[in-house]
């Protein structure tokens, strides 16, 4: 029988969350308690499904209950970008002039969105119609090709 090998590592990290973050990867690798991150994992997932559920809940009710609002514009767009985002450029910077609960809801379905689970349309109750309807209704031109 071979005497166990000894491997030495030294890792550098540049805050004590990383440091943190290390020491809890290699407790679970020596433990064999992988499952229990990976189930936390899932958990935030999940999380960040359920708060871009309620999200796109009150984005949909903001554009239908005061549709003639700059804020019910700046929605689609919004909303326009994220089906895409070639054709429909959305400058963030038109999340400022939303006010808070609106800011917050567009930047949770944005969270939501980066994981790339579904396309905006799929989510929307009135689905793919209802989106280019509201980009017709506002007037939002696709972007015109560089020559």
């Amino acid at each position: 029988m071979s005497s166990p090998k000894k491997i030495a590592v030294t890792l550098e990290v540049t805050n004590d969350a990383e440091a943190q973050e290390l020491t809890n990867a290699w407790e679970e690798i020596v433990t064999g308690k992988r499952l229990v991150r990976a189930e936390a994992l899932e958990h935030r997932v999940e999380a960040v499904m359920e708060r871009a559920r309620v999200a796109l809940q009150i984005i949909e009710t903001a554009i239908r209950q005061n549709p003639t609002t700059g804020q019910a514009g700046r929605l689609v767009r919004f909303l326009a970008g994220l089906y895409n985002g070639y054709d429909y450029p959305f400058d963030l910077t038109d999340l400022r002039a939303l006010d808070t609960e609106l800011a917050n809801a567009c930047l949770d379905y944005l969270n939501y969105d980066r994981l790339g689970k579904a396309e905006i349309h799929k989510h929307l109750s009135g689905g793919d119609r209802e989106l280019q309807e509201w980009i017709e209704r506002y007037g939002i031109e696709p972007r015109k090709p560089q020559n």
